[in-house]
């Protein structure tokens, strides 16, 4: 029920732009001789928010929003819901410039609107190709050159449709990975929807097989049914636990471990049995756990949960993300030491449906060792 109350406060915050734009295009309509129309839009924005509390409510069972009134409601919300919280600062900004209040340009106060509908319509949906060369301290001969494909944060449900789902697998495929990983938040809010995220995880073929470790919303949806389907689909499921890997006749500890936010996390687990000085892959959700590994010689870590903060402008610098308040680690590769950590914006969203300047991504991530290459070369194609 906490989790429901602070959803519908933080709708209510983000009522107060929506009211300042919706009383600004009143005001505009009212001089255009448009007033009747005016009229119309506080119950407009009535509507389109009325269905996101239904959503919010939905997760707890005290309300049933069909499925098509959701997907009507939702692009129109979310454009209008962004594209306020861009107005507002856009009115403040032109409001001092002018010295006072001053009618603003038609196209200048829709560009707001424009950009998020953009991001609704566009932004959430064009998947991005990260190819990534990492140095790894330790690599054996055998894994020189090995191509690891990673997912993150699928969110397979409502939102996240089975269509959506085998559209990135298809563009998984195409990478023909030999290791094919997957770090965590698989389905969104329930198990309902963790067979076809299996389905479409195990449609992909990789040579030395595909892996997974759950991520908080696979917690909250329940770890076991979750667990339960993905092994069923010939997934390995790495819950605090690790395998020895072998290619051209030498090893590679990959392990992964759950999420720390429900108090499951035990990487000490997950090494257990590691050969001494195995080159070691960690599958994590969360990033912040790689100090942790770190400290306990993990030399790569995989990552998810940020999304890259949905909307950012990781384009300049990627500390301009809201994902920055919850963890230093944003988007892409960071080093410390010897030690790499590589944290994915994921395939997916969540709700508001929307990126902007944090597309989505599948990553290709080529294993060498560090004498071979002088530094880190990373290289985005879409």
């Amino acid at each position: 029920m906490r989790r429901a109350r602070f959803y519908i406060f933080i709708l209510a915050l983000t009522l107060l732009p929506q009211l300042l734009a919706a009383t600004d295009l009143v005001r505009w309509l009212a001089r255009e001789g448009q007033l009747a129309l005016g009229l119309s839009v506080p119950g407009v924005l009535l509507l389109l928010n009325l269905p996101m509390v239904g959503e919010v409510l939905r997760r707890k069972k005290k309300a049933q929003l069909p499925r098509f009134l959701a997907a009507l409601v939702q692009t129109p919300w979310t454009a209008f819901w962004l594209g306020s919280l861009f107005y507002a600062p856009l009115t403040a900004v032109w409001t001092l410039v002018h010295l006072g209040p001053a009618p603003m340009p038609v196209l200048l106060a829709l560009a707001p609107f424009a950009l998020a509908l953009y991001g609704c319509l566009f932004g959430s949906r064009l998947l991005a190709r990260e190819r990534v060369t990492i140095p790894v301290a330790g690599l054996p001969p055998g894994w020189h050159g090995a191509r690891i494909v990673q997912l993150s944060d699928l969110h397979a449900g409502r939102h996240v449709t089975e269509q959506r789902l085998r559209r990135i697998a298809r563009r998984a495929a195409r990478l023909k990975p030999d290791l094919l990983v997957v770090t965590g938040d698989i389905v969104h809010n329930s198990p309902a929807f963790a067979r076809q995220a299996a389905e479409a995880i195990a449609s992909i073929p990789s040579r030395y097989g595909t892996f997974a470790c759950l991520g908080n919303h696979d917690f909250w949806a329940g770890p076991d049914a979750v667990d339960a389907e993905l092994t069923r689909a010939g997934i390995q499921v790495l819950r605090n636990r690790g395998v020895l890997l072998e290619r051209g006749g030498d090893g590679l500890w990959l392990c992964g471990v759950d999420d720390p936010w429900l108090g499951r996390f035990d990487l000490r687990a997950a090494l257990r049995g590691r050969p001494e000085g195995t080159a070691t892959v960690l599958l994590s959700h969360q990033p912040n756990t790689w100090r942790r590994a770190q400290e306990l010689g993990v030399e790569l870590q995989l990552s998810g949960h940020t999304h890259g903060g949905q909307v950012a402008l990781l384009w300049l610098h990627r500390s301009l993300s809201f994902a920055r308040l919850i963890t230093p680690f944003v988007a892409g590769l960071y080093r410390a030491g010897s030690s790499y950590l590589y944290v994915n914006r994921g395939a997916g969203s969540v709700m508001p449906m929307v990126r902007l300047g944090a597309r989505p991504e599948v990553t290709e991530l080529t294993l060498v060792p560090p004498e071979s290459a002088e530094a880190v070369v990373a290289e985005v194609t879409s």
